[in-house]
């Protein structure tokens, strides 16, 4: 360690001398100068750690001399050395800076005595300015730490109001910090949370208890808030409080207020909400499909043989009308079978890359020709980008919407259709619980009546209506959500009582530009020949569908499962030219009868039918080599087109 460096001024020689040798017995080095301007250089060269300085000298006295060394050294101690000290004299020195002063003579032992407590001094302050530099360090850190955590951190006195709050405040919720101290805690609770507020925050609440752990709902400002979209209005908050107890006295300590930390968990909430919706929807879904497989078979039996009985009457005579309003009943009961597999997501997709412009105009177009009360506005993205979509299902959807929106202006108004190319990046997705990546956004917009939050909770849950009994099934909007959803889509809602709905939903889309599509043929009756094996478990299928395959012209053997199938294949006593496989029967499924058969012979041509058309499932088989399918109910008509269809292409091979 260092002697400490003193400096000694003095024009006067002697006196130098002196004092540099008392100063060095006791272990300090000492330097002489014997002028102002001597002095200044030998600072200007060395930092010096104590000054003793004459008042009193020619050229440059002692107070300018103390001016320049405290210009180069402010923390420099200057002891004052004079012969002629008065009152006056000191105080001019002290305010200008000096630590201390001696008048001459003075005794060595008053000399070292305030050296030392000069030095002393120096150390204790240096310790003190790097004990508080090291406190402001720490300070700093933690303020940092404090106002860059994700949480909102904050400190409630014993009224339950602000004393502190972090940088978070502003940036999650809206609030400024000088808004918020003083204030109390509901000022940013939600309305439906203000209970649980008071009872935290009520000063004769019981003792809470450390890391104690609650949720609430706390409010946005600055931000526009729409009932669809609760995350933008307000933010979920797992909350944890810890009393502050600060001393009283030497013997006890007093509540002073809370210390809490509140996390925002509003995404967490929105994919527990949205896991939620989702399995109960698959639930719902599940039910639904197997609703729609037994409803269908039962359909089949009334269209087949009112397909049967139909052709042996001319198209002029009552019964063969009277037959005719079967099948239109028949239709009904098959479209809401289908809105029921719609919903499930099991119903089987004949995808093409197609512009949605089309459908929107060809389906509003046809909308509008029988609702003369509904001016229909729309607005269509010029370059609209591609979808793959299935087309029927999605003019299901359209229709849905369009018929909603009807229904919701009683007396008549406007609805307007929008199409537009978008892009959901990874913030919007997780909002909209979908994939990254290019959509077309289609919105349905009326001025209808509107809807409260807790209709819209419920909108797109099957058999849930607003209408009155026998006016409404409730599958629309549970249809659009399965079909949305199958898509790999979404749809949602906005709507305020007396404001009208906007339905919008997306789709993924391809940044390409798709031409128009066309209609298709109506489906004739074709005779055939052959020998057809019918594999169903249902008795009621097996007789209807074996009559309509005879009166088409060929011959059937019919079996009830999977096992008596291939021991008619392997028996070998008929020749079988093609199986039609129901999908869905009991011991041996359809697929499992498919890979048996399959085994047996490679070649054989197979049919898959179903009503309840699990798509993973066909599409699997289909990939294995199945040469089709033909979903429940059918007529004659698309029967006879997909048994000529499956039995010419072997005979072109």
């Amino acid at each position: 360690m260092r002697p400490e460096q003193i400096l000694i001024v003095d024009d006067e020689k002697r006196i130098v001398e002196n004092i540099s040798l008392c100063l060095q017995k006791e272990g300090y080095q000492a330097l002489g100068a014997y002028s102002g301007n001597e002095a200044i250089k030998f600072f200007e060269q060395n930092r010096f750690d104590l000054v003793l300085l004459d008042i009193s000298m020619p050229g440059m006295n002692g107070y300018e001399v103390m001016e320049h060394i405290y210009g180069l050294d402010d923390e420099v101690l200057i002891i004052i050395i004079t012969g002629y000290a008065s009152i006056e004299s000191a105080v001019r020195a002290l305010k200008i800076g000096a630590w201390d002063y001696l008048k001459k003579p003075f005794e060595y032992a008053d000399l070292i005595k305030t050296v030392k407590n000069a030095l002393s001094q120096k150390k204790l302050i240096a310790a003190k300015k790097a004990v508080s530099a090291r406190l402001e360090a720490s300070e700093r850190q933690f303020e940092y730490m404090v106002n860059n955590s994700p949480d909102l951190i904050f400190i409630l006195d014993q009224n339950g109001c602000f004393t502190f709050v972090n940088h978070q405040f502003e940036k999650v919720l809206g609030f400024l910090r000088q808004d918020l101290i003083g204030k109390r805690f509901e000022t940013v609770v939600h309305k439906d949370d203000l209970s649980k507020a008071g009872a935290l925050t009520n000063p004769g609440a019981p003792v809470h208890s450390d890391g104690k752990e609650s949720h609430f709902r706390f409010l946005k400002i600055g931000i526009k808030k729409t009932k669809q979209d609760f995350s933008d209005s307000c933010a979920y908050m797992e909350l944890k409080t810890s009393p502050l107890h600060l001393p009283a006295s030497d013997e006890k300590e007093e509540f002073k207020g809370l210390y809490a930390v509140a996390r925002d968990v509003t995404d967490r909430v929105n994919l527990e909400n949205q896991l939620r919706q989702a399995q109960k929807m698959e639930a719902i879904g599940t039910l639904a499909g197997g609703i729609a497989h037994d409803f269908n078979n039962i359909l089949m039996g009334i269209q087949g043989y009112a397909s049967l009985v139909k052709s042996g009457f001319p198209k002029e005579s009552d019964e063969y009308k009277r037959l005719a309003s079967i099948d239109e009943y028949v239709f009904s009961g098959a479209e809401m079978a289908r809105q029921l597999l719609g919903f499930a997501q099991k119903s089987i997709q004949e995808t093409s890359l197609i512009n949605l412009n089309y459908l929107l105009k060809m389906s509003a177009k046809m909308f509008g020709r029988t609702k003369k009360d509904i001016l229909i506005e729309q607005y269509l993205e010029k370059d609209l980008w591609g979808t793959i979509v299935d087309e029927g299902q999605i003019k299901q959807v359209l229709m849905n919407l369009f018929v909603n929106a009807w229904q919701a202006m009683p007396n008549g108004g406007k609805i307007i259709i929008r199409s537009e190319n978008t892009v959901v990046d990874d913030v919007k997705a997780v909002e909209l619980g979908l994939a990254p990546g290019t959509y077309v956004k289609i919105t349905v917009a009326d001025t209808g009546i509107g809807m409260e939050e807790e209709i819209m909770s419920r909108i797109f849950d099957p058999f849930f209506t607003t209408k009155e009994r026998g006016q409404g099934t409730g599958l629309g909007l549970a249809t659009t959500y399965g079909i949305l959803k199958s898509h790999k889509g979404m749809v949602r809602v906005d709507s305020e009582p007396g404001k009208g709905s906007a339905f919008m939903f997306f789709l993924p889309a391809k940044r390409t530009r798709v031409g128009l599509k066309k209609t298709e043929e109506k489906p004739a009756i074709i005779n055939g020949k052959g020998t057809i094996l019918l594999v169903d478990d249902e008795k009621g299928v097996v007789e209807v569908c074996s009559d309509m395959l005879e009166t088409l012209g060929y011959k059937v053997k019919a079996v009830s499962s999977g096992t008596e199938a291939i021991e008619a294949i392997t028996s070998g006593k008929d020749r079988i030219d093609l199986v039609i496989l129901d999908l869905v029967m009991p011991s041996m499924s359809g697929q499992q009868a498919f890979e048996k058969i399959r085994a047996i012979d490679p070649d054989i041509k197979i049919i898959v039918s179903s009503g309840y058309s699990r798509e993973e499932e066909i599409e699997k088989m289909m990939q294995k080599g199945c040469d089709g399918y033909i979903l429940k109910p059918f007529d004659m008509a698309t029967l006879s087109k997909r048994l000529d269809g499956v039995l010419k292409t072997r005979e072109r091979v």
